[in-house]
């Protein structure tokens, strides 16, 4: 199966000490779907990423990344307008963003694809910044909803609250996407922005009585859930030696993308035939998956090799 990864490529400035001692910022490739796209195609998987690069010198570093770790992006478009740029800095170990995303190539794209060219039961995944502003979220719902009976669609929305301006706007856009999604993935902090009044399970119990659907709730260094109609598993996330939580979550959600492509999973009724055996085996290659991401700076997902070498099945 393929992967298909719609939404921003963006620059994160992560937070060192130079020799000095004084703070610089160093250019790393990121933006969530651009990490999820990365990290499906370091492990095997074949891989499209649907952006729009700008024809500065970020966006030759966003698209050579890319292109050097066989992502195709022959879907992809070229403009004249900046890369979306985003400085990170860390309250309690998680990351909290500043963005320079006005006018960008980001807010200006517009993913389009042919449906007699996509296999059937390929995955559709999108989310993050990409899904706040106009024109690119109504665009980016519109192909959703294009290609939902052909594809399996997948969403992280990846909340970024000091972007959002009109949360009801975002709420009615995340709410289309829900309905179509199969495959959601959503962190504590996504939660308590949602909805503060419900626990994981509550809200995705909510979720997956409307139709079949699989919700994966991550809790940073203690835990990682994931929900189905018939079985709720819950596993511990690796120990591991910090460097950065950047990417963190966009690895364990292409990893994810990519275990189930490479399990055969082509339509969204499968999901249901996932049992408790299976689910625990790809929560355990996607948390290891992550956590080696995490020792790493910036978002540098693991290859498959590295993943399997400490898996233990």
């Amino acid at each position: 199966m393929t992967v298909y990864v719609t939404g921003e490529a963006l620059i994160d400035f992560v937070p060192r000490k130079d020799e000095n001692g004084d703070l610089a910022f160093i250019p790393k490739p990121g933006g969530s779907p651009y990490n999820v796209a990365l990290a499906a195609a370091r492990t095997e998987c074949k891989t499209y990423f649907l952006g729009n690069f700008s024809n500065d010198l970020f966006g030759d570093l966003l698209l050579n990344h890319l292109k050097d770790n066989k992502v195709d992006c022959s879907l992809s478009v070229r403009s004249d307008l900046p890369t979306t740029l985003a400085f990170v800095s860390y309250e309690k170990g998680e990351p909290k963003y500043a963005f320079v995303n006005e006018n960008s190539t980001n807010r200006n794209l517009n993913p389009v694809l042919d449906r007699d060219s996509i296999p059937a039961g390929s995955f559709l995944h999108v989310g993050s910044i990409s899904l706040i502003d106009s024109p690119v979220s109504e665009r980016i719902v519109s192909l959703a909803k294009n290609m939902s009976d052909k594809m399996i669609l997948t969403l992280d929305p990846n909340v970024r609250a000091n972007l959002i301006s009109d949360k009801g706007k975002w709420l009615q856009t995340m709410g289309k996407l829900f309905d179509l999604a199969s495959i959601i993935k959503l962190s504590n902090e996504d939660l308590e922005y949602f909805a503060s009044d419900l626990t994981p399970e509550q809200f995705a119990n909510k979720l997956i009585k409307q139709r079949n659907k699989m919700i994966i709730v991550t809790s940073g260094s203690s835990e990682c859930q994931v929900f189905v109609r018939d079985h709720h598993i819950s596993l511990p996330v690796p120990k591991v030696e910090v460097m950065d939580t950047v990417g963190g979550g966009d690895t364990l959600m292409g990893t994810t993308l990519s275990w189930l492509a490479k399990k055969g999973l082509s339509n969204k009724e499968m999901l249901t035939h996932l049992d408790e055996k299976q689910l625990v085996k790809m929560l355990r290659y996607c948390t290891i998956a992550a956590g080696i991401n995490c020792t790493r700076s910036g978002c540098n997902p693991p290859y498959s090799e590295e993943i399997e070498a400490k898996c233990e099945f």
